[in-house]
């Protein structure tokens, strides 16, 4: 059986307007628990059928599967969250989410789909910090009187999948220049890729660096730092924001255009780095005033255009 994704409403077109602070989360279970994952990383919904299995690798990776022409690894999420409990078993129904981020599909068993919910990101909230950074989650929010756990599958895909290869091999390609007074604010709700971000920055050679859990905690250190400065010499503060699209409580797109917005914060380089760029992301960021969008997990190249937002350059040789 296979179930297509326009059955379930998905549209991988644009479906919100940039700058609303809105998304649209597929629900779904797996071992008797609620998760979510955003739309925009759903291309579609299936079953599950003809799956190859593979001798060596995570324990965690089910096999492959063929999707028309295209080959790809299909990760058993049960597994991975709760190991080989009882609740976690494959079942004669299961769905396989076909997912795209960081520009690659991944396949996911998930033992029931259930549907679409449009939610406002002011309705979710972070991860407790007592859980600590090895969780798969990003953020909880309450849909229908459940509590539903927004999971961080780029820090899955990345354990699981080996992405975390590419990463170093892009990493490598990052040349060092000492820039200790530039400062930098970013804003990424998973935690694994906001160490990786800050480890990347200060190995380019930024020090002066600011991370925030989401959208609305930096823009609340911005607004702090603009009360006290003027166009004129807020770069001295701020020399660039660098956000993900997809985070709790206030988006990247929202956040893009707050600072757009605002008298004194209006002429600061922004640049998006997540695993959702794509045409439409990159028309919603024109739409807010970004002025560039990276694609993760390609860290010299987030650092090569901040450098060129931030005119360095001339710096590097380019």
């Amino acid at each position: 059986m296979t179930t297509q994704s326009s059955k379930l409403g998905i549209n991988t077109g644009i479906l919100l307007e940039a700058g609303t602070n809105e998304a649209e989360i597929l629900v779904f279970e797996v071992a008797g628990q609620t998760f979510g994952v955003n739309v925009a990383k759903v291309k579609e919904v299936l079953g599950i059928s003809n799956v190859t299995r593979l001798p060596e690798g995570h324990a965690s990776i089910e096999g492959v599967v063929r999707i028309r022409q295209d080959v790809v690894t299909l990760i058993d999420l049960a597994h991975f969250l709760y190991g080989d409990v009882e609740e976690a078993q494959a079942k004669d129904n299961d769905c396989l989410l076909l997912l795209e981020f960081n520009q690659r599909p991944l396949a996911f068993r998930v033992h029931r789909v259930h549907r679409i919910y449009r939610v406002s990101w002011k309705a979710t909230r972070p991860l407790p910090n007592t859980l600590g950074m090895n969780a798969p989650i990003t953020s909880v929010v309450l849909i229908d009187g459940k509590l539903v756990q927004i999971l961080d599958f780029e820090s899955i895909g990345a354990e699981v999948a080996g992405i975390t290869e590419q990463q170093a091999a892009d990493a490598a390609q990052i040349v060092k220049i000492e820039a200790p007074d530039v400062p930098i604010v970013f804003a990424e709700d998973s935690r694994m890729i906001s160490e990786m971000i800050r480890d990347h920055l200060q190995d380019a050679g930024f020090s002066n660096i600011h991370g925030f859990v989401d959208g609305l905690a930096a823009w609340e250190y911005l607004e702090k730092v603009a009360e006290a400065q003027t166009t004129e010499d807020i770069r001295d503060r701020v020399g660039i924001v660098i956000t993900d699209i997809e985070m709790p409580r206030m988006d990247g797109f929202s956040l893009a255009k707050h600072v757009r917005m605002h008298p004194v914060l209006g002429q600061l380089p922004i640049l998006i780095f997540s695993s959702l760029v794509s045409k439409d992301n990159q028309k919603k960021g024109a739409q807010v005033g970004v002025d560039a969008q990276v694609s993760k997990p390609r860290y010299a190249e987030l650092v090569s255009t901040a450098r060129q937002l931030l005119g360095m350059n001339e710096l590097v040789g380019v």
